[in-house]
């Protein structure tokens, strides 16, 4: 498990769908693939009884803080890592997102570590500070520009 005592970048958070129908975010700390018998299978040694399923063990985070997201206009999604586990099936994850580490001062006046949800980190700086207009031509590279 994670050092609770040490916030750290997540980039391998996910906000998954849960049973009871909300939409959380987690921390994924495991991928797995079981073997599972079918249900109207009696006999254990039938292998051709069995089937996979891709499932995940995954730590939650809390909600995100009602009062902040009021205040911020629904663009601060502030949560606390918990130290709750569950086992989802990897389907149930609808997307993939950063959880950057912050300590805001919360509108109660309390000032904590939290995590702050970031979606689609990196995508929208693929470029920033690369200029590729000033890579220059090389002489030996125009003679081979066909080289399929």
């Amino acid at each position: 498990m994670p050092d609770l005592d040490k916030p750290h970048k997540h980039l391998s958070d996910t906000a998954a769908d849960l049973e009871d129908g909300q939409t959380r975010f987690a921390e994924v700390l495991y991928y797995m693939r079981l073997a599972v018998a079918k249900p109207d299978t009696d006999d254990v040694d039938d292998n051709t009884g069995y089937h996979f399923i891709d499932i995940t063990v995954i730590q939650m985070y809390s909600p995100p803080d009602d009062p902040l997201l009021w205040l911020s206009s629904q663009t601060v999604i502030s949560c606390t890592l918990l130290n709750e586990v569950s086992v989802v099936n990897v389907k149930e994850i609808m997307s993939i997102v950063a959880m950057i580490p912050h300590e805001p001062r919360l509108p109660s006046g309390i000032t904590e570590d939290r995590f702050f949800m970031l979606e689609k980190p990196g995508l929208d700086i693929a470029n920033f500070g690369a200029s590729h207009e000033n890579l220059g031509d090389d002489a030996e590279d125009d003679e081979d520009a066909n080289i399929e």
